[in-house]
């Protein structure tokens, strides 16, 4: 089976990296043959320090689906055409806005060296920030903090975008128009309802709709019509009942493979 995990919010909570707890129970389900994927609005650089090292070559679906590596090298990018992201670089600086640039390894931002999100960004020093001019593409686009935010928004729903607002963080997550993290599962070659995946906000609703098995970490409630399964309160049991519900799942799998 292909086991595909969103990562904050569903297997690492409060910025921290993935439990031991967790880690070892994927380990596990890899060395029965499952296969492991993550996907999440990171850019692929900035999950690693989240993740052990014994996943670094998996399959890591960043910048919510807008890259993609595997055997820790890019295998797929689908940045913003580059005059779309002139102009929406030049809205952006009319909203007074502070924000953060991924290109396909490489940041640039405009914010202070003291935004607290710039913790989150290359915390192993892989990368570069490099200026705006010296970006290779524009394949995610972070809007921290702005002037007249709503308004910046709707603006923003009228261009060729991807839009995911994340309200726990009260930012804006920009990728190109049909970037999402189920497009490039399947594009990777993982066809719907051949994969369960853990997820736990509105950029996990795409491969939720498509997954065969789909488990919902927390109580969003736009995830809730489409999950096979339910983990609602997070609290300090909520890692042992994720390993929990991962040794289920895939012992039924192991079942009905065994039935063929």
């Amino acid at each position: 089976m292909h086991f595909i995990f969103d990562i904050d919010g569903t297997i690492s909570f409060k910025g921290q990296p993935v439990s031991e707890t967790i880690l070892d129970c994927l380990q596990e389900l890899q060395s029965s043959r499952h296969v492991i994927g993550f996907a999440s609005a990171r850019p692929c650089r900035d999950m690693l320090p989240v993740l052990d090292s014994r996943f670094h070559q998996n399959l890591l679906i960043g910048a919510n689906g807008a890259m993609t590596h595997f055997g820790g090298e890019p295998v797929a990018v689908n940045p913003i055409p580059e005059a779309l992201a002139r102009e929406i670089i030049g809205i952006l600086d009319s909203y007074h806005a502070s924000y953060l640039i991924d290109d396909e390894w490489n940041y640039a931002y405009n914010c202070g060296e003291d935004h607290p999100f710039l913790m989150n960004v290359d915390a192993l020093q892989l990368a570069r920030r490099v200026e705006l001019t010296d970006l290779k593409h524009v394949v995610k686009l972070l809007v921290l903090s702005c002037d007249h935010f709503e308004e910046l928004a709707k603006t923003m729903e009228g261009l060729n975008v991807t839009i995911h607002y994340h309200s726990s963080e009260g930012i804006l997550d920009i990728t190109n128009q049909g970037v999402n993290k189920m497009a490039a599962i399947r594009s990777y070659g993982i066809a719907p309802r051949q994969f369960t995946c853990f997820g736990n906000d509105m950029n996990d609703i795409p491969m939720f709709q498509e997954a065969g098995t789909a488990v919902a970490i927390g109580s969003f409630a736009g995830l809730t019509p489409f999950a096979t399964h339910r983990l609602e309160t997070v609290d300090q049991d909520i890692e042992h009942r994720i390993v929990d519900m991962l040794k289920d799942l895939a012992s039924k799998s192991e079942e009905v493979l065994l039935s063929r």
